[in-house]
């Protein structure tokens, strides 16, 4: 759908938006445009900006081919957890802002509700979503890359239609971690799973305290859990842990993440990377232009251009009401339809490429997950779970 050419004058314009934007957040009163990108200015997350910004960019070259006014946008550094707001003051605000991955949402729904702006969340996925909506300024945030729990719900529905749904239940005792295994435990029980033993929520396994694992071992052996579910971050110190320990036979490793190293046990676990309706395009668009294989982070890039991209049309779109050409109730068109259809004053949905788009502000969008199986020979077995399409 796009040329070297075109996409060319489109990076020019992108140059010129990022040396406004490293300037805007210190200057007094410059042009608001119809977008602002905040991304991190230093630390392990500041290298997620390229990603974001090609995915960004293409949808606006995408969006423009078709007939859409050129956008306005520009890009400013913050770092990492700061208040936004601090760096903001002086600054003329678009009707469209981008937050950081990691923004703190306290006070970003503080700015949204000071200033009266949408704001699209495009990396936000963690423990912190599940708190959203009771944040002041909530109603004008919008994550659009579905939250950790989807990934949950995605392993339940693989275990329920395995028919296991016996198991223990172990977690690192991070913050995050337990709210997922909160979830797991809640999800399974409504959908007839049994947590055995003693426990009545997720145990706490200290991988350094070798009494904790020989218990463990002990009562696996003892009760004959169809599942281990274990909810750490992959090779942690947990994740290692259990994996060195011997098993009973035919009791299968759970995993919020993607099984990859082999096991004396089959594992299953969740892909990190989400997808929607519009991937496959997405994807085959990305690579043509970049030369690699894009992930999460350019599909929330892309995504999120496209909802800037309806925003640029005037229709029912106002510097209060940045989201106003967006409907998720709709069903999910092509950039170029969209772009007709905003022509015409209505609303519209993109297909998105990391989600299903039907996002709300403050409720994440549904996506397609992909469940892999790991065999003990290795053979690999993968199933896609598409929860909350219409």
């Amino acid at each position: 759908m796009t040329t070297n050419k075109n996409f060319a004058a489109l990076q020019i314009a992108g140059v010129l938006a990022a040396l406004l934007g490293s300037q805007s957040l210190v200057a007094s009163e410059p042009l608001a445009g119809n977008a602002l990108i905040l991304l991190p200015s230093e630390g392990a997350i500041a290298g997620l900006g390229d990603g974001l910004r090609r995915g960004f960019g293409l949808a606006q070259e995408q969006s423009q081919l078709c007939g859409a006014p050129s956008t306005q946008w520009s890009i400013g550094w913050i770092k990492p957890g700061s208040d936004p707001a601090n760096q903001l003051s002086k600054r003329k605000l678009p009707p469209l802002l981008l937050a950081p991955p990691a923004t703190p949402l306290v006070e970003t729904g503080l700015l949204a509700a000071s200033e009266q702006r949408q704001i699209i969340l495009p990396l936000q996925r963690g423990a912190s979503l599940q708190q959203l909506a009771s944040r002041r300024g909530s109603d004008q945030l919008w994550p659009i890359t579905p939250a950790r729990s989807l990934e949950i719900d995605a392993l339940v529905k693989t275990m329920v239609q395995a028919n296991l749904r016996s198991f223990l239940l172990i977690s690192d005792g991070s913050a995050e971690q337990q709210l997922l295994a909160d979830r797991f435990l809640e999800t399974m029980r409504i959908n007839g799973g049994v947590l055995l033993g003693t426990d009545i929520k997720a145990r706490l396994i200290d991988p350094n305290k070798p009494k904790d694992l020989q218990l463990l071992v002990s009562d696996a052996e003892w009760f004959q859990p169809a599942a281990l579910v274990v909810m750490s971050p992959q090779n942690s110190k947990l994740t290692l842990a259990v994996q060195a320990q011997t098993w009973p036979q035919d009791m299968r490793l759970a995993w919020n993440f993607p099984p990859k190293s082999l096991s004396k046990q089959v594992q299953i676990g969740v892909a990190e990377a989400s997808k929607g309706p519009g991937w496959k395009s997405f994807e085959l668009d990305f690579k043509k232009r970049f030369g690699y294989k894009p992930g999460t982070v350019e599909a929330a890039g892309y995504d999120a251009g496209q909802l800037v991209a309806l925003s640029v049309l005037p229709a029912k779109v106002s510097t209060r009401n940045g989201m106003g050409g967006f409907n998720p109730a709709l069903k999910p068109k092509s950039v170029c339809a969209n772009v007709k259809i905003r022509k015409k004053g209505d609303a519209a949905r993109p297909l998105g490429a990391i989600s299903n788009m039907d996002m709300k502000a403050a409720t994440p969008p549904t996506a397609q997950l992909d469940v892999i199986q790991l065999e003990v020979n290795g053979v690999q077995l993968q199933k896609a779970f598409n929860l909350g399409a219409n």
